[in-house]
Parts: structure tokens; C-alpha cells; sequence
């Protein structure tokens, strides 16, 4: 049993906070953090704008954007690390957000930076199942709770947002999330974690030497697994941790930059938002048309990493 992608919405908060700010803070530079970044700016929720806020807007939008109300849905999964409250989970407070009525099953996952593609794998698995017919899968961060304004290393990488997709039942299976694949190796999670004062600690060498691996790995092995190659991808969307990341993925995988959407530069790390807020992206400005196959590989905090094969 296959899927569709029905409909998508995305969210971004309206203060935007430029690598100028950030010379005005600390000691760093626009230069210093292009240069080992690529990122220029990120946007920041307000103090009393919640990750419930955040992708209850986002969901809204996903609905608007296929014709459906919430009662339309039958689960709903988010990919969260930033939640305000240790529960009731993110997909039951958005639930309450936008007035369902029916008893809408909903649940949060928490696989860090590739939160979202563990959200399509689960979602993948239902429907495959046959337990679920139409699916909202959302990605909601505001990392900007963990950031520690004294360490220019780990500060000036993230920003905040949310998106959402919508996938349904259909009988092809050649549609919509076409296959996944997440791995995890608790063994390294001291590499990138949140402390218990909520800050975050990151070993940054070694993250990158784990991330321009592993997320490579992860995109040759779906494509062997999928029975395809690079030349069968229209469109690779990366975890936007890091413009050098994205880079060295794209030269291990001999696919080129013009084919890999980056939003790094506009939107810097969103954690488990990522994905979603650049497929967003990408549609709003006409960037990926329907029909093509997307290839979505992450790596993140845990540590976890995976990929997805989505055809839009």
C-alpha cells in the first residue's frame, strides 16, 4: 500500500537574527561564520512563541494547502527535541490548537536532527500496514531554548521553525514516501548533546568528520536498497546543519550542488524542522516540481542518522 504527498505548510518566526546581530554580542564576524558555516541569518521565536504555536500554524497551513480540516487526518507524528513541556506530546497539544473533534491519534518522536525521517519511517510503516489512511507528519524546533549566547561555537548554528506534510493512502507504491531508512549509535551520544541546564555541548571536529560519513552512507545505501542511483535523483534536500557538510556529501555522492537545495544560509539548523521547512521552501518558490524524486538524507544528535526517498 503506497502514498501520496497531499499537502505541505511551513512556519517561520518573524524576527530574523542576521550574523550582524551576532557581531554585536560576541566576538565573531560575518566572514567567521559564513566561512565555516554558510549560514547568514536564522529566525527566532519570540520568548512567548511556543513550538505548539509554531507547528499548530504549520499544520494549519498543511491543511489549508490540500482543502482539509483536522478531522480529515488520522494520525499525527511530529519530530521535536525542544518542547517546552515534558508532555503531553507536541501532536496532542496541536490537536487542542486547531479544535479537533474526533479522537485523532498523535505522537512525537524525538531522533534529533533526523527526527523527520524517523516521522516518514513510521509513517511509512502504517501505511504499508494498512492501520492509517491519511498521515500529517510535522517538523517543529525552537532550539533557540538551548542556546548558550557565551559560545560563539554552537550559538550563531541555530534557528527555529516548523513545517508539515500530508501524505494518503494510494495504490501506487512509486509515490510519495517511497522508502526510508534510520540507524542510531548510542555508543557516541556524548559527541552532541543537550545538558541538563539545556544548553547544547558539541564535540564540532568530531560531528563533522561522523556527518560528512554517515550521511553519505545512508543516501548510497537507500538508493542500493531502492534499486536506483544518483542519476534517478532529481533533487537531494540535506539536514541544513552546515553548507561544508552539505558539500562534501554532495562531492561523495558525485551528484552536483545545483541539485541539492540549500536553505542553511536562510534558515541555519533547525534540528528535526529541517527537511520539511526546506521541501517548503523549495515548492513555495517553484524550486521542485511535482513528480520529482527527492532524496532526503540527515545525521544528528544520539547519535542517529537515516535518509528518505520521497516522489513529490
Amino acid at each position: 500500500m503506497g502514498n501520496r504527498l497531499i499537502g505541505y505548510g511551513s512556519y517561520l518566526p518573524e524576527r530574523v537574527m542576521t550574523n550582524q546581530d551576532f557581531e554585536k554580542i560576541m566576538d565573531t564576524s560575518d566572514e567567521w561564520i559564513v566561512s565555516r558555516t554558510g549560514m547568514r541569518e536564522r529566525h527566532m521565536a519570540r520568548d512567548d512563541e511556543t513550538v505548539v504555536d509554531m507547528a499548530a500554524i504549520a499544520a494549519q497551513r498543511a491543511l489549508d494547502n490540500a482543502k482539509l480540516t483536522i478531522d480529515d487526518i488520522d494520525l499525527i507524528i511530529v519530530a521535536n527535541v525542544s518542547a517546552e513541556l515534558d508532555f503531553p506530546s507536541v501532536g496532542c497539544q496541536i490537536l487542542g490548537k486547531l479544535g479537533a473533534t474526533k479522537n485523532i491519534p498523535a505522537f512525537d518522536v524525538r531522533g534529533a536532527c533526523t527526527g523527520y525521517i524517523y516521522a516518514l519511517h513510521c509513517a511509512r510503516a502504517f501505511f504499508t500496514a494498512g492501520i492509517h489512511n491519511r498521515i500529517m507528519i510535522i517538523g517543529a524546533e525552537k532550539m533557540s531554548r538551548f542556546i548558550d549566547w557565551s559560545d560563539r561555537s554552537t550559538a550563531v548554528l541555530f534557528g527555529d521553525g516548523a513545517g508539515a506534510m500530508i501524505f494518503e493512502h494510494s495504490t501506487s507504491s512509486y509515490s510519495g514516501i517511497i522508502d526510508t531508512v534510520i540507524m542510531s549509535d548510542g555508543n557516541e551520544f556524548n559527541m552532541l548533546h543537550g545538558s541538563t541546564d539545556h544548553r547544547i555541548i558539541m564535540n564540532g571536529p568530531e560531528t563533522y568528520k561522523k556527518a560528512v560519513q554517515l550521511m553519505p552512507d545512508a543516501a548510497r545505501y537507500i538508493m542500493s536498497h531502492a534499486g536506483i542511483t544518483a542519476d534517478n535523483v532529481d533533487w537531494i534536500i540535506p539536514h541544513q546543519a552546515n553548507l561544508r557538510i552539505i558539500q562534501s556529501c554532495a562531492e561523495k555522492l558525485d551528484f552536483p550542488m545545483e541539485k541539492i537545495l540549500v536553505t542553511v544560509d536562510k534558515h541555519a539548523n533547525t534540528s528535526g524542522a529541517s527537511g520539511v521547512l526546506a521541501l517548503s521552501y523549495a515548492f513555495d518558490n517553484d524550486i521542485i516540481k511535482r513528480g520529482q524524486l527527492i532524496l532526503y538524507p540527515a545525521f544528528g544528535s544520539g547519535l542517529t542518522w537515516g535518509a528518505a526517498l520521497i516522489r513529490v
